[in-house]
C-alpha cells in the first residue's frame, strides 16, 4: 500500500489504510477538499465547508440518482472512497451555450425525489440573508432535497454508460427553484465576458423554468441573493449587476 501524501489528519489515514486504499496519485483538488486516486478508486478528503457534514450524506444518497458508487463513509471526518469515472468530461469543457442546458435539466429533474435526511436548510446555509432572500425562504414552495451545486464542472459525461451523472454535491434542503442556481452562474470563466449576458441568463432561466416548472422569478432572485455579498470582488463584480436586473426583469408587476 502507498503511503498517502503529507498534511491528511492522522485518523483519516488510519480510516483509509482499514479500507484498503491504494494511493497512486493526488489529482487537482476540489475547492473544499483534496482528491487522492488509487486502484480505480477515490479517496475524498474534505477540508472546509459542508463538503464534511450535508455534503457528504448527500454523496450517499445521490448514487439513487446516478453519482458516483460509495464504497466507504467515514462520519467522523467526511471522508469517502468512491467510485473513480474515468474518462469523465465535465460540461466546463465546452462552449457556454443553451446546449449545455439538456444534461443539467435531466439531473434536476432527479434532485426532487431523493431523501433530504441529513441536508442543510437554506435558511440555515446563508448566514446574512438580504431582505429578499428572507422574503424567498418565508414563502418557499414545499421544500425538496437539492444538490446545491449542479454547475458544470460537477456534471461528468461517463462514457462507459453514455450518460451524465452529478459530481460534489452541498446537501442543502430548500425552495426547489434554488437547484438552477449553481448552473445558472457557470461557468464563470466565461460567463463574464458573454457579450449579451443579460438576455442569455433571461433566455436559460426561461427554458430551465420551462422544463422543470419552476418559478422564473424565484430563481433569478436567488441567483442574485446568493452572490449577493460579492459585488465587490473581480471574479463577481461584472455579473452581478446582471443578474440583479434579470431579477427585476421578472418580479411580479404590482
Amino acid at each position: 500500500m502507498s503511503k498517502l501524501p503529507p498534511g491528511l489528519p492522522e485518523s483519516v489515514q488510519d480510516w483509509a489504510a482499514e479500507h484498503d486504499f491504494l494511493f497512486d496519485r493526488e489529482l487537482k483538488p476540489g475547492y473544499c477538499s483534496r482528491i487522492l486516486l488509487g486502484a480505480g478508486r477515490i479517496l475524498k478528503v474534505p477540508f472546509q465547508g459542508e463538503e464534511a457534514t450535508s455534503g457528504a450524506l448527500a454523496s450517499v444518497t445521490l448514487q439513487m440518482a446516478g453519482g458516483p458508487k460509495i464504497y466507504a463513509h467515514d462520519q467522523a471526518t467526511g471522508a469517502q472512497i468512491m467510485e473513480f469515472i474515468p474518462g469523465g468530461q465535465n460540461l466546463a469543457k465546452q462552449t457556454i451555450s443553451p446546449a449545455d442546458e439538456a444534461p443539467f435539466i435531466g439531473l434536476a429533474k432527479k434532485m426532487p425525489l431523493l431523501d433530504p435526511t441529513g441536508c442543510l436548510g437554506l435558511g440555515a446555509f446563508y448566514s446574512n440573508l438580504p431582505d429578499i432572500g428572507r422574503r424567498l425562504l418565508e414563502a418557499s414552495p414545499d421544500p425538496v432535497f437539492l444538490h446545491g451545486d449542479l454547475h458544470h464542472e460537477n456534471i461528468l459525461f461517463d462514457p462507459r454508460i453514455g450518460a451524465y451523472r452529478p459530481i460534489d454535491p452541498k446537501g442543502l434542503f430548500g425552495d426547489p427553484n434554488y437547484e438552477c442556481v449553481a448552473f445558472l452562474r457557470n461557468p464563470i470563466e466565461t460567463l463574464p465576458d458573454h457579450p449579451d449576458l443579460y438576455n442569455f441568463t433571461v433566455g436559460r432561466i426561461l427554458r430551465l423554468c420551462a422544463a422543470l416548472d419552476l418559478d422564473p422569478f424565484r430563481v433569478a432572485a436567488w441567483l442574485w441573493v446568493d452572490r449577493a455579498d460579492e459585488g465587490n470582488s473581480a471574479r463577481w463584480g461584472k455579473v452581478l449587476p446582471v443578474f440583479e436586473s434579470v431579477m427585476r426583469h421578472f418580479a411580479p408587476k404590482p
